[in-house]
């Protein structure tokens, strides 16, 4: 059988190759094994286990704020021994006044803590969710050996 220029037979037009939804549509997760190995698999049912449990999603995300305050008084402390902000915002805005910037930064990520809780239903939501904390716990790390080694 020969197809014409607009036969539509050798194209699957229910398979989107790019989607541009920003956020995600669909709120649930596949219950289809992802494809990827074993690896995957466990990540998918890591996160399905994580969503369904809101008070481990809220307790990563009192983690995240908690973490930030003590990034926040350990950058301080490291400004008062003599090392200089790295973040050219921050850097600033702590030129400007301390005061300003320690209220910045607990307002933003506050805000963001708030709308990851809000979001929690989504899937890259609770991946950036997690994503977020072990950031913030690697740079709480960072600032604690760097500062008992000076």
């Amino acid at each position: 059988m020969e197809t014409t220029p607009h036969d539509q037979r050798r194209v699957d037009r229910r398979v989107r190759r790019v989607s541009l939804h920003y956020p995600e549509r669909r709120s649930g997760f596949d219950r289809r094994l992802p494809r990827g190995g074993p690896i995957r698999a466990a990540s998918a049912r890591l996160l399905s286990s994580y969503r369904d449990r809101p008070r481990v999603v809220a307790s990563v995300l009192g983690a995240v704020v908690l973490l930030n305050a003590v990034d926040l008084i350990l950058t301080m402390r490291a400004l008062d021994l003599g090392a200089t902000e790295l973040n050219p915002v921050m850097a600033g805005l702590l030129g400007f006044d301390p005061v300003v910037a320690a209220a910045f930064k607990m307002t933003l990520v506050g805000t963001v803590a708030i709308g990851l809780w809000v979001l929690r239903r989504y899937r890259r939501v609770l991946e950036a969710s997690l994503l977020l904390v072990g950031t913030f716990a690697v740079l709480t790390g960072y600032h604690l050996v760097v500062g008992f080694a000076a």
